[in-house]
């Protein structure tokens, strides 16, 4: 292993099928997913604080006045299952891709001559199919989420409720009034594209080696056919 490794002249040598292009890719697929989960996740942590703080602050006004309780709790429920599904679906499968792609990143850089077994690059197939799979779910679970879906409060009055939201009005109960969240599925969305396009580059590149073997045959070819050099 050597740092040198990671010159761009060192990672854009053509020698290798695909080689150059799957590195590119493979780093556009992982920076974008990373900015998708860094997002999302910064959207998980401020509703969750909403819920804690709405939750907490209830306790306060209900036991001050009981009459604010419909069903003799003690505290209000905000409920964003559906929001923090979503969001946890998408922060998984973003890791997933960086873990897997990020892997195959590293091995292309450092030994690009090297041949896998077939069980390794059928796994490493099938994971980037399910992955891809996965991505998408998560951009079409939180598109839905997002744009039709709000948090709501129970167990107090409507006016209490109200209340709550007025004193704590960020992040907002109504998903796709916060640009937070539009965010997120619109980078997921993004990061999906360069996802598909290096799983379809990871097969093309398997079925090449698996008859040619890593090496690009035209340049292959050009050696061959290059004349001797003089002594």
């Amino acid at each position: 292993m050597k740092w040198g490794a990671f010159r761009s002249s060192n990672q854009h040598d053509k020698r290798y099928y695909l080689r150059k292009e799957r590195i590119i890719v493979y780093q556009i697929a992982m920076n974008v997913c990373l900015a998708a989960e860094c997002t999302a996740t910064y959207s998980l942590s401020k509703y969750e604080d909403l819920q804690t703080n709405v939750e907490l602050f209830s306790r306060t006004q209900i036991a001050n006045n009981p009459s604010l309780s419909t069903n003799g709790s003690d505290h209000a429920a905000l409920h964003n299952n559906d929001l923090i599904a979503a969001e946890v679906l998408t922060i998984v499968f973003c890791v997933f891709v960086a873990t897997l792609f990020g892997a195959d990143y590293f091995f292309l850089t450092f030994w690009p001559k090297r041949v896998y077994p077939r069980w390794y690059v059928n796994t490493r197939g099938f994971l980037a199919v399910g992955i891809t799979a996965g991505v998408f779910a998560a951009a079409l679970m939180s598109t839905i989420i997002v744009a039709t879906h709000s948090a709501f409060i129970t167990n107090v009055t409507p006016e209490a409720a109200q209340s709550f939201t007025n004193l704590y009005f960020r992040p907002p109960l109504k998903y796709n009034t916060w640009a937070v969240n539009i965010a997120y599925v619109v980078v997921l969305w993004l990061g999906l594209i360069p996802t598909a396009i290096s799983t379809f580059l990871m097969f093309k590149a398997a079925a090449h080696d698996a008859v040619h073997g890593p090496m690009n045959e035209k340049f292959i070819e050009k050696e061959k056919e290059a004349p001797p050099s003089q002594p």
